[in-house]
């Protein structure tokens, strides 16, 4: 796609009057150098960019927003995004400044939360399935959407939020230093292989799944937390 291709497309969208309204696809460009884009937009799809160089996104986007293909923040400038922002071609937090508020988050390729600094507001799901550690992870306290640390290889340092709707922690062998929140939706924790150093809080609102764990662990656990018997999975 050329960048008159995508201008184009662009002008054709704000002539409809229906920009807030419509997905922009130009995940086929890999250059935004003299790309014009307007100052709202709903869901504006730029997987095809590696670099944020000549990119002017609009002031606001109400829907979602594809960058996965960036490799690098420098010189990003993201607005607030309505919807999901997907930046899963980031192996760094280096020059990333992150909107205040968001509908979801995609770092998946994240191999290190030092640096960075999470939006004030997510409405929705977090996801950082690339860090191995917790260590300079912030997550925001008051978080009550869906968090997914598969790739956490230990829960050292991890301080999670006080009522999450969802936490998915399936890299964890071992739930030492692991503190679960007091209020807490369903936690995935399919990769434990035993229940040692397993304590959990007083209630779950969903379930807590533990694929990995033996049978006889399973029970352990359930007489262990009889109120929690049928919620251990």
């Amino acid at each position: 796609m050329t960048i008159q291709e995508a201008n184009q497309i662009i002008q054709e969208v704000i002539d409809s009057g229906e920009a807030l309204d419509t997905q922009i696809d130009l995940s086929e460009l890999t250059s935004a150098v003299g790309l014009e884009l307007p100052e709202e937009i709903g869901t504006l799809n730029l997987g095809g960019l590696t670099s944020a160089e000549g990119l002017n996104l609009p002031k606001l986007i109400t829907g979602e927003l594809y960058l996965y293909g960036l490799t690098s923040a420098v010189g990003l400038k993201l607005p607030n995004v309505g919807d999901s922002l997907f930046l899963n071609g980031l192996t760094s937090a280096v020059g990333l400044t992150l909107p205040e508020s968001v509908g979801a988050l995609e770092l998946n390729s994240l191999t290190s939360a030092v640096g960075l600094t999470l939006p004030d507001s997510i409405a929705g799901g977090l996801e950082l399935n690339g860090l191995t550690s917790a260590e300079g992870l912030t997550l925001p306290h008051d978080f009550e959407g869906t968090i997914a640390l598969n790739g956490l290889l230990t829960a050292e340092g991890l301080i999670l939020p006080s009522k999450p709707e969802r936490v998915s922690l399936d890299g964890l062998l071992t739930a030492e230093g692991l503190i679960l929140p007091s209020q807490v939706g369903t936690v995935d924790l399919n990769g434990l292989t035993t229940g040692v150093h397993l304590s959990l809080p007083e209630d779950f609102s969903g379930y807590l799944m533990l694929a990995g764990l033996p049978l006889t662990e399973k029970e352990s656990l359930r007489k262990r937390y009889p109120n929690l018997a049928d919620k251990i999975k």
